[in-house]
């Protein structure tokens, strides 16, 4: 009797080992995704950075105002009979602007490449604009002293600073509210509008870019990555 008893109950045990076991297998949570090694990461956030520098400055067209002063200057003119030097001076002040913006463009794309990112992980998990911001702080003193230079090629070339102080003979008082230090320091200023204004469109892109990866055409790495921290 009790060796029936015994066969009844291993036979018991063995027809419901199935379904325990399902049970435990489906109170299993799922298996995380594979992760991207820290490599990865710094190589998804610095490629496809790269892209975004490509679509945001790729057409190397940046639309920068004269000084306020010299647009004052400039606007005044243009109603007398000496708007001929008023127009001399904007041609020669966007001739300069357009012959530096692809330059500024390339200069961060190789900065870009020789940054040194200690914690890709922390800028990707960041603000929509982290890694730009980041880009802009570490590297933003040295692009500067790169870009300067051509700066001051692009208005020699287009004499800006010649038609400047034409404007500001003609200025009259005007000429005194701020007009002789603005066109004293018009490749500062070019410089710093260039860099500024770049940086704020490659802002805008990477926000765009973590909000949809799918904007990080042909880098497939790139919108693996910027996936994981999708915003």
């Amino acid at each position: 009797m009790k060796s029936l008893l015994r066969s009844a109950l291993f036979g018991s045990a063995i027809l419901i080992a199935p379904f325990a076991l399902h049970a435990e297998t489906a109170a299993t949570p799922a298996v995380a995704p594979a992760t991207f090694s820290t490599q990865q990461l710094t190589d998804g956030l610095k490629s496809g950075l790269g892209s975004i520098i490509t679509q945001a400055l790729g057409s190397g067209d940046l639309t920068v105002k004269a000084p306020s002063a010299l647009a004052k200057i400039q606007a005044a003119l243009s109603k007398t009979d000496n708007a001929a030097t008023a127009t001399g001076f904007s041609d020669a002040f966007s001739s300069a602007v357009a012959k530096v913006s692809p330059q500024a463009g390339g200069l961060i794309q190789g900065a870009l490449k020789d940054l040194n990112i200690a914690d890709a992980k922390a800028l990707l998990a960041g603000g929509p604009n982290a890694a730009t911001t980041y880009l802009q702080k570490t590297a933003g003193a040295s692009l500067r002293a790169k870009l300067l230079p051509l700066v001051k090629q692009a208005t020699a070339s287009s004499g800006l600073a010649t038609k400047g102080q034409e404007m500001l003979a003609l200025a009259g008082p005007l000429a005194g509210f701020g007009g002789s230090k603005a066109v004293s320091d018009l490749d500062g200023y070019i410089c710093d509008q260039v860099l500024a204004q770049s940086f704020a469109l490659i802002g805008k892109g990477e926000a765009a870019a973590r909000a949809n990866p799918a904007l990080l055409k042909d880098n497939q790495l790139a919108q693996k990555v910027f996936a994981l921290f999708k915003k």
